[in-house]
């Protein structure tokens, strides 16, 4: 019996002891000027992007103007001009950030919230160059490497007209189908040589 009230009472003293040390922290907590905080870490932000200017805009690959970008990450801005145009200047919240862009691209550092920024690009048309000589043959010089057809022929004329045909004979021009040259055959004009060697000699005996 002595031993049962023995417990009971060392049991009773403990669970107060307990008891007011437990008040005594709740006490402290919800004293004025001790507040406790509590948040929730976000994994992604919203990323808002006004764009003013005749350019085509991408924000990590993707074309758009809201975008989920995750926490601490840094998203890459690329700016790509029309054909024949080029970037002269980007304003992003009205920070000029030309010089920031490399081929026409720009990381934005580790995103730790939601963002709205607008972006303002100025382009320009891309003068073309004038004073570079053209490396093209001019069309209306004439081309030496190759041989002018009209003025060989003209001298293949002139050579006929001055040297004669080299086919032809005192007799006339010969006939290639027929053999006949200047209207006589082959025949005719031996029997009409040897007439005049016969007539040249009698005219030699007569002098």
């Amino acid at each position: 019996m002595k031993k049962a009230a023995v417990f009971l009472l060392c049991f009773s003293m403990l669970f107060t002891g307990a008891l007011a040390a437990y008040a005594d922290d709740e006490n402290v907590n919800n004293a004025p000027g001790n507040v406790r905080i509590e948040t929730e870490v976000p994994d992604s932000h919203r990323f808002t992007v006004k764009v003013e200017g005749n350019v085509t805009f991408r924000l990590n690959g993707k074309e758009g103007t809201l975008f989920v970008v995750e926490r601490l990450s840094e998203p890459e801005l690329e700016i790509i001009p029309n054909e024949g145009e080029r970037v002269t200047k980007v304003t992003i919240n009205g920070e000029d950030m030309t010089d920031q862009f490399v081929d026409g691209k720009y990381k934005f550092p580790p995103v730790y919230q939601d963002e709205y920024i607008e972006v303002t690009v100025i382009t320009e048309a891309i003068p073309t160059d004038t004073s570079e000589p053209d490396s093209s043959p001019d069309s209306d010089a004439p081309d030496q490497s190759k041989p002018d057809s009209s003025s060989s022929s003209s001298s293949s004329s002139k050579s006929d007209s001055k040297g004669g045909n080299s086919s032809s004979s005192p007799g006339g021009d010969s006939n290639p189908a027929t053999g006949l040259l200047g209207g006589l055959s082959a025949g005719g004009l031996v029997i009409l040589g040897t007439l005049t060697v016969v007539k040249r000699k009698e005219k030699s005996k007569s002098e």
